[in-house]
Formats: structure tokens, sequence, C-alpha cells
């Protein structure tokens, strides 16, 4: 019957959870329980929006009703209730934009992007500067939303919340300890890999459209274990919102970039790269400080429940 259904509709996503022999999926099932306190409790369960169907009320005809109500009407995913309310349907955006600027202002993308617009610059051409720039800042803005995108999938195929938001957990709180640390110690450990940076100057270099659309997909792929951690705290958040995933991920980028926008007007109006890389360079232990304070607030709020 389910498997009818999932061939007729496309679109809905299933997860399917064995609670007899896993205690993991028997606790997940007490939660549901609590949050949708259906009149008696029973196996088959089905929770779809706000409703629960309970043991004989699992039939096709009622399945494929609250299909149809939901296709046509925006309801909650059943995992945000587990939370105690529909707040993770609307996710805030001063936290989201919070979030995505923190990742934004990281040494990484901007020290690509300086270098891509000296080289430049060398040919004296504004113009040239803001075409290629803008090339190279919309390639990292594809690439991180299709890097989102794809994580994102694989989140919902797994189907185990609770253990992705523990794994999320385990990577965003010592991350955030290396930055913090790094502050004191006057070093990168999240960083760029040292085999990747000359690829990534020779394409910096050539200074053209094409080379600059793969320099920012390639410097966005190298870049991620400098910013990732708090990229998974946000895909986390919005992994119980599928209706809006999409729009969260697009704003949460715009914002992403943003520093990115402002690097390249600046130096189109008027400043150097080599200014605007020597600021870089004297604020780079201060942004890594930023974020590596902002991963453990993130992992900490997360570790608690808090978000």
């Amino acid at each position: 019957m389910i498997e009818e259904l999932e061939d007729k509709y496309p679109e809905i996503r299933v997860h399917k959870l064995e609670i007899s022999y896993n205690a993991t999926n028997s606790e997940l099932f007490n939660a549901f329980i609590q949050a949708y306190n259906p009149p008696a409790v029973d196996i088959p369960a089905v929770f779809i929006g706000n409703k629960s169907l309970i043991g004989y009320e699992v039939t096709k005809e009622k399945l494929e009703n609250e299909i149809e109500f939901c296709l046509q009407n925006e309801c909650p995913d059943p995992l945000s209730l587990l939370r105690g309310e529909e707040g993770q349907q609307s996710l805030q955006l001063p936290i989201l934009i919070g979030k995505a600027l923190a990742e934004g202002i990281n040494p990484c993308g901007i020290a690509v992007l300086i270098v891509l617009l000296a080289s430049i610059l060398l040919v004296k051409s504004k113009r040239r500067v803001l075409y290629v720039g803008l090339a190279f800042i919309t390639s990292v803005f594809v690439t991180h939303l299709a890097i989102g995108l794809g994580i994102m999938e694989i989140f919902q195929r797994l189907g185990m919340p609770e253990i992705v938001r523990v794994i999320i957990i385990v990577i965003v709180i010592p991350a955030g300890i290396i930055n913090v640390l790094d502050f004191w110690r006057d070093k990168s450990t999240l960083a760029i890999p040292d085999f990747i940076k000359p690829t990534l100057g020779k394409l910096a270099r050539y200074a053209s459209l094409p080379g600059a659309v793969l320099l920012g997909f390639l410097a966005t792929i190298a870049g991620f274990p400098c910013t990732g951690p708090i990229y998974l705290t946000l895909l986390a958040s919005i992994a119980d919102v599928p209706s809006k995933m999409v729009f969260y991920l697009v704003v949460y980028n715009v914002f992403y970039t943003l520093p990115l926008f402002i690097i390249l007007a600046v130096v189109y109006k008027k400043t150097s790269p080599e200014d605007v890389d020597e600021w870089r360079k004297g604020k780079r232990k201060y942004m890594k400080l930023i974020g590596g304070f902002a991963m453990l607030v993130i992992g900490t709020a997360m570790l608690f429940g808090v978000i």
C-alpha cells in the first residue's frame, strides 16, 4: 500500500521505521505519540502533517486523502512537532542571516577573490573587474547552494534526524574549538588544503570569465572545511521544514556571498585589492575567532536542544 502511494505521489517523502527491534526508532515513535497525543496507541502508525492515523485507521483511502490535502495546503513536517512547536516551520530570519554572515566572513573565499581582482587590475580594466568578479561570486553562490541541496537530500534519505543531529554536533563543536584556538596560535588549521592552492592561484591570475567560474567552484569546494560546520547547522535546522527548504537556502546563500559583493564593490569603486588584502590579513585571526565562537554557540545550543 505504501509503495503504491509512493509511486503515485513521487513528490512525497516517506520514512519507514521499524520499532520492535530498534531502540532509537522506538524512542522516536514514543516522541511522536507524545507530540500528536492520539486517542489510542497501536501499530501501524502514520504521521502526516498535523494528523496521525493509528492501527485500523491506516487505510489507503485515508492516507490518500491526507496526502492530497497536504499537497494542496501547507502542512507542517511531523519532525517539527517533536521539538514542541512549529517554530521550526518559521526559522527566524535574523538567526539564518547571522549564520550566513558568520560563514561568509571567512578568510578562505575572500583571499581567492582578492587575488583574482588584483590580477584583473594589472590590465587596468575596471569593467572587467566587475564582470569577472560577478562571475566568481555567482559560481560561489551556485556551488554553495548545490552543496546544501545535496546534503539535504542525504539527510532526508537517511531518515534519522537525531543521528544526523548528533553527527553535526560532533563536527561543529570541535571545529569551533579549533578556530578559537587558532586565534591564540595565529594559524589556520581549517583552511583550503595546500595541495590545491597553486591551482587556485594559476586560475586567479588567468582572470577570464570561464576561469572565474571554475575558480569559484573549486574555491567553494576546497574551502568547505573552513566554513562548512556552520552550514551544516543550518541544514540541520531546515531539515524539518521541507516546504521552505529551498527558500531558506537561497536566502542563506545570498547573505553568505554578501561580503564578497561588498569587497567587489569597494575594489570597483576606488580601493585597490592590495589595500583590501592588507586589511584581510590584519583581521584574519578575528574572522577565525568570530567563526569559531559562532560554531561553539550554535553547537552548544543544538546539544542542549535550544535549536
